[in-house]
């Protein structure tokens, strides 16, 4: 049997037919520019600089994003990558990360990052499902046709394991520090 994609997301040649169509993408550096949307402009966080944690949760910088999706869009995947490390001082990082819609955070998304190498790259992705009931576990939204406020918190786990973001180290065969901004991205679905 064969599968075939049609230009519009559907899947046929299975025992059941799937359509999931992409309504919107972006995905771009955190460098404070405009990006055109089906229901409006948005301006991308600018990033310019390093962020220490702290031992209590605070934004981290470049996350935040307000987002409206196109009518008919089931779910929203929200998505940030950002350069996660330690100052030289630190023998280990470990940090703890959550993720908001407005002001309530979405409980089941805790992330924990820890490692002895002294830089990583985090990917976060999350999908936030629309319709049915709200569940704040898990994200899901009885309905969205406003902006939202989409982010993410860090926090050191102990002032013994510093934690910094939007920084590479060791650049270029040498003990070199640099700023290395974020990525932010949503992709709209209709399923």
């Amino acid at each position: 049997m064969a599968v075939t994609i049609d230009g519009d997301g559907t899947v046929t040649g299975l025992s059941t037919t799937i359509t999931n169509k992409v309504l919107e993408q972006f995905f771009y550096p955190c460098n404070g520019e405009t990006v055109t949307t089906s229901e409006g402009d948005i301006t991308l966080p600018n990033v310019t600089a390093v962020q220490n944690a702290s031992t209590t949760f605070t934004d981290l910088t470049g996350s935040s994003i307000a987002y409206t999706p196109p009518t008919g869009t089931k779910t929203v995947i929200y998505k940030f990558c950002f350069q996660h490390g330690k100052p030289n001082s630190g023998e280990l990082h470990i940090s703890n990360f959550k993720f908001f819609i407005d002001s309530t955070e979405v409980l089941h998304s805790r992330t924990t990052v820890s490692a002895e190498d002294p830089n990583d790259i985090v990917v976060f992705e999350w999908p936030i499902r629309i319709g049915g009931t709200a569940d704040t576990n898990t994200g899901r939204l009885a309905s969205w046709s406003s902006d939202k406020t989409l982010k993410m918190q860090i926090k050191e786990h102990h002032a013994n394991y510093p934690t910094l973001a939007h920084e590479a180290a060791w650049w270029d065969s040498s003990s070199n520090w640099m700023l290395s901004i974020p990525r932010i991205g949503i992709t709209a679905l209709s399923t």
